[in-house]
């Protein structure tokens, strides 16, 4: 066995290696980014947000919408339910914000396996303009977010998304979500830096007529991870998804520690049946893998076990905090303790991940392909300026 220490060796090199590189491909993204977004033309939106529950900053999140520094573009609103206090707040601000078109829409389809896509069916249909921008309502936006998806909206291109930087924990489990997503952040910075772009939902603008080209929303109905399915899709008819140059800041709020590993365990889930190349390669890019080959290397490195572990681990969160120091990301006197939890936590779902295709979402359990929905009928497919209730 003596070539374990080796390999540990190798293991430990890389992490490192790819660890110090998504760090610089975070901090270069905006810059480089930002050169290729030169498209100076700003045609009317659609900004469609679909809700169901109030959460911590929920209005501050969907009133951002309402403040772009954009020269034409309407608010729909969308919601499976019939009322909740999600509505409510959605009807105040209409009322105050009386110069943006509103509407609030409810959106009954069942004919997809994901419950947001359900969501989305009304709006998409009853947008009053080709290019929609779709936004959670965890996410705040800038003044200027909508103009800066514009910019990189350049020929080729079929979606633009937004990598989400976390925000306003409440709890110790939020600020373990936090970090999770911050860590993903900075590898999807450096995805962007090299010209790679994937399916990220938190905020998606594209144009409705590209959809319909890919299939409409049908073509995706097969699948939870719609974001992920929509960017294959415009992919596979010659359209590119690419990051914005900037960031989305993502509301946390209060959570769970089983709701923050019931959401991981979705996405490592949906991750593992999307990406099966990339998925069992996840590991090298923790710092807690890292740590313990750096313990079995330690032979090699000329250091005790122990020391090389702990090295590794305090290095790593060293470099992640200079790093969100760096970029202005939020940090907080919880981060070496939703550090630790991180690591379990995300390595905890991605093993269950392997085992399972059963996942929770919106206090529903889902598997993650329920058995792919026939397509609706051509009558009811995506048309252009149709709402729901003209097809019903």
């Amino acid at each position: 066995m003596s070539f374990i220490p080796y390999l540990a060796t190798v293991w430990l090199a890389i992490a490192l290696v790819v660890f110090v590189a998504t760090c610089i491909g975070a901090l270069l993204q905006p810059l480089l980014q930002a050169r290729r977004a030169k498209n100076p033309e700003q045609p009317p939106v659609t900004a469609v947000m679909p809700i169901k529950l109030e959460h911590s900053g929920f209005d501050v999140a969907q009133a951002s919408a309402f403040d772009q520094a954009y020269p034409d573009y309407e608010v729909l609103f969308s919601a499976a339910e019939a009322d909740s206090p999600a509505l409510e707040t959605a009807f105040a601000l209409k009322a105050n914000h009386p110069r943006i078109p509103t509407r609030i829409l409810r959106s009954q389809s069942d004919f997809a396996v994901s419950p947001k896509l359900n969501t989305l069916d009304a709006p998409l249909s009853a947008a009053a303009h080709d290019f929609i921008m779709v936004k959670d309502s965890n996410i705040v936006l800038e003044r200027d977010t909508l103009a800066d998806f514009m910019r990189n909206f350049a020929p080729g291109i079929g979606m633009v998304v937004g990598v989400p930087v976390a925000e306003r924990a409440e709890t110790i489990a939020g600020h373990i979500e936090g970090a999770i997503i911050n860590a993903h952040a900075r590898l999807l910075l450096t995805a962007s830096m090299l010209g790679f772009g994937y399916g990220v939902g938190k905020v998606m603008l594209f144009r409705r007529s590209d959809l319909a080209r890919a299939g409409g929303i049908d073509a995706v109905s097969y699948t939870l991870a719609e974001d992920t399915a929509i960017a294959k899709g415009l992919d596979a008819v010659g359209l590119r998804t690419v990051f914005a140059h900037r960031t989305l800041r993502q509301l946390i709020g209060w959570r769970t520690l089983r709701e923050v590993y019931d959401r991981q365990v979705r996405w490592s889930v949906i991750r593992h049946t999307h990406e099966p190349l990339t998925f069992p390669l996840e590991p090298i890019v923790s710092p807690l893998p890292a740590a313990f080959a750096a313990a079995l290397a330690a032979p090699v490195l000329g250091l005790p076990g122990f020391a090389a572990f702990g090295l590794t681990l305090g290095g790593w969160f060293l470099g992640e905090l200079s790093l969100a120091r760096l970029k202005g990301w939020e940090t907080s006197v919880y981060a070496p303790l939703a550090f630790l939890g991180r690591e379990t936590l995300a390595l905890a779902a991605w093993l269950r991940a392997w085992t399972t295709n059963d996942v929770v979402w919106q206090n529903g359990r889902f598997d993650v392909f329920v058995g792919a929905r026939k397509p609706r009928p051509a009558t009811l497919q995506l048309r252009p300026r149709t709402s729901a209730r003209e097809r019903a």
